[in-house]
């Protein structure tokens, strides 16, 4: 059984194609289409994609590059035909700039990884960050446990507990066990504490969508029955989060593979994602390099990435106008 692959992109083709490659080496033969979605970089990303000796180095797999209607950014998308439950016609009215004005709305395909869940022919659809470091074959296990459990929605790394008010009392291995924190998972009409806007977001338990496989067919569901998209910001959530609710309330259910894995060694060293994957192996989050390409704080190093495509896949990146 193969898989495709849904990866954001935004002016990091070097991280992206490196990304690909480190997946290629331990994942290659599992793998048919990469659908890359560029969020309007208009620095010769797209260019360096459909470059030949790029889609030569990754044959047999399939690239397609896909850029959006305009920039979206870490922005929430609205819709009018695709709006989640809560967002009633009184919340419409409330925004109603926001899902008609032509410089705010966007395409169903704008929200990231959509276009990949739509347009894909698999059962199963590999979601990826573009600084994603893959050292042993992630993809085989996903698929090992979906197919071990028709009901799965999801399996990754379960995650976000890092901003989580129930951090001290649970883990992604109690949650595997079958430990549920109070108010699992939030949803509007169940919290017990009003928004914080300091703390940002209010939904925290997700499987990650850095390194996740979904069921297709059960997030087309999802969205036709609750109007969510697994890849839009909604309400208190950051990505994947909101979605992942509506996939707890429906019944389906989700994983973490590796924190499984942990529980069935009963052994003090477990295993961990980073035997797997490394993500923002770089030493920086994705978004710290999106908004200004540094924000004063990182830089984004194009030369390290290049040397190290070089170095650890033999492949010369092919230099182009990039802004």
């Amino acid at each position: 059984m193969k898989v495709d692959v849904a990866v954001q992109s935004y002016k990091k083709p070097e991280s992206l194609l490196y990304t690909l490659m480190s997946l290629k080496k331990v994942s290659g033969d599992l793998i048919d289409t990469v659908y890359i979605n560029d969020d309007c970089s208009n620095d010769g990303s797209v260019e360096i994609f459909n470059d030949i000796r790029v889609k030569e180095y990754f044959a047999p797999w399939k690239l397609n590059v896909r850029v959006n209607t305009k920039n979206v950014g870490v922005n929430q998308v609205y819709m009018l035909k695709h709006r989640p439950n809560y967002m009633n016609w009184l919340f419409v009215l409330s925004k109603f700039k926001r899902f008609i004005d032509q410089k705010t709305t966007h395409n169903k395909d704008d929200v990231r990884y959509q276009y990949a869940i739509d347009n894909t022919d698999k059962k199963y659809l590999l979601v990826i960050h573009d600084d994603v470091k893959f050292f042993k074959n992630i993809v085989q296990l996903y698929l090992d446990t979906m197919e071990a459990n028709p009901n799965l929605a999801i399996v990754g790394d379960l995650g976000q507990c890092w901003r989580c008010k129930f951090s001290e009392i649970c883990s992604p291995k109690k949650l595997m066990q079958g430990f549920r924190p109070p108010h699992f998972p939030l949803t509007p009409k169940d919290r017990t504490q009003p928004f914080n806007p300091k703390k940002g977001y209010g939904r925290d338990c997700r499987i990650n969508e850095w390194s996740c496989l979904i069921d297709v067919e059960k997030s087309r569901l999802i969205t036709q029955k609750y109007g969510c998209l697994f890849g839009n910001y909604y309400r208190y959530s950051d990505i994947g989060a909101y979605w992942f609710c509506k996939v707890v309330e429906h019944g389906f259910d989700f994983s973490d593979p590796i924190a499984s894995e942990a529980l069935k060694t009963q052994l003090d060293i477990s295993p961990e994602h980073e035997e797997y994957y490394l993500h923002a192996w770089q030493g920086h989050p994705g978004h710290s390099v999106w908004v200004d390409q540094g924000m004063g704080i990182v830089k984004y190093n194009r030369d390290e990435i290049v040397d190290l495509m070089k170095k650890d896949f033999g492949f010369d990146f092919p230099h182009k106008l990039i802004g």
